[in-house]
């Protein structure tokens, strides 16, 4: 298993954590929000939420290529990205929950 293509995915989302940071309207579900609720929403935390959990998830990413690779296990990372990633992912939907201050139906 060739390192780049996971060098380039890690380096990928850390990019997208910092223009999420900058850039709001790339933030899924915000960007298709009315106004009305937007003005509700923690845009500030809620950016630098998935800044931080984009960069770590890139991080992440990266060095656990390297190490898999340097080791000699790169079999391994499949397996533990298809586990890693969407527990990781899930967790961050719901914990992003917190900055929307828009009543839910119940």
């Amino acid at each position: 298993m060739e390192l780049s293509p996971h060098l380039l995915t890690g380096t990928l989302l850390i990019v997208c954590g910092l223009l999420a940071k900058r850039f709001p309207m790339l933030i899924s579900g915000y960007n298709t929000m009315p106004e009305e609720k937007r003005k509700n929403v923690d845009i500030e935390g809620l950016s630098s939420f998935v800044q931080r959990h984009l960069v770590i998830i890139g991080c992440l990413w990266i060095l656990l290529a390297t190490t898999l690779a340097l080791t000699d296990q790169q079999d391994a990372l499949p397996v533990i990205l298809v586990i890693y990633l969407p527990v990781y992912v899930i967790w961050m939907v719901v914990r992003a929950q917190r900055y929307d201050h828009n009543e839910r139906k119940r």
